[in-house]
């Protein structure tokens, strides 16, 4: 990550923050807060060691382990949050649309980068480990684009426009392309901060090109 991407990423975001986790009764929270800060410099989750974690955490290190045996149960649980948070903002961003694919394709394009924006460490994160060394993290971050994937065809699919969309399957096909592309171009957002419209704005063309390319093949079969 350059030095300006990490100079623009807000020490503590990623998570969201419960009163209660600021106390000791929080050391779960403060450990994935911890993680994710640590991840943030350049280093991949598979290299940390338990005792770095519960130093940045500001813990004792045998009270880790009250919480999570390994760091592949740690780098597992910061999955969790961050994909139940977002698909539940993105479900709501294209219900709330108007009923076209235009509409719907741009409102969660919009609330996704919002999303970015408030959660930085979070998505770079998710954007560096999905090919990183725990096998048990690319699984559960492969899950989650799966589940991304399926909410959008879903949803695309609920439209009613099914003389124009094509099959289930080939719709899921694209929510995949999408969510994958997505990912990587978060990373260009946060990056780029003066550029963050222009991102926005070649995501939605981006999307909206592999719809319309879908539909004009369904008409032509």
């Amino acid at each position: 990550m350059s030095a300006k991407l990490k100079k623009n990423v807000p020490k503590e975001a990623g998570l969201k923050t419960n009163p209660s986790t600021t106390e000791v009764g929080g050391g779960r929270e403060r450990l994935l807060k911890a993680a994710l800060r640590l991840g943030a410099r350049n280093r991949s989750i598979a290299n940390l060691g338990l005792r770095e974690l519960a130093r940045e955490a500001g813990m004792h290190h045998t009270a880790i382990y009250r919480h999570f045996k390994s760091i592949d149960e740690v780098a597992v649980a910061l999955v969790e949050p961050l994909s139940t948070q977002l698909r539940a903002d993105l479900r709501m961003a294209r219900r709330n649309a108007k009923r076209d694919p235009k509409d719907m394709i741009r409102a969660s394009t919009q609330r996704y980068f919002e999303y970015v924006r408030e959660h930085p460490l979070g998505v770079i994160f998710c954007a560096r480990e999905i090919h990183g060394g725990l096998p048990s993290l690319r699984e559960a971050l492969q899950k989650m684009l799966d589940e991304f994937a399926a909410d959008s065809a879903e949803d695309l699919s609920l439209l009613g426009l099914q003389e124009l969309l094509p099959d289930y399957q080939m719709l899921l096909t694209l929510t995949h392309l999408i969510a994958q592309h997505t990912l990587f171009a978060a990373l260009d957002y946060l990056e780029k901060p003066e550029r963050g419209e222009e991102v926005v704005e070649r995501t939605v063309i981006f999307v909206e090109c592999l719809i319309v390319g879908a539909i004009a093949r369904h008409r032509c079969e």
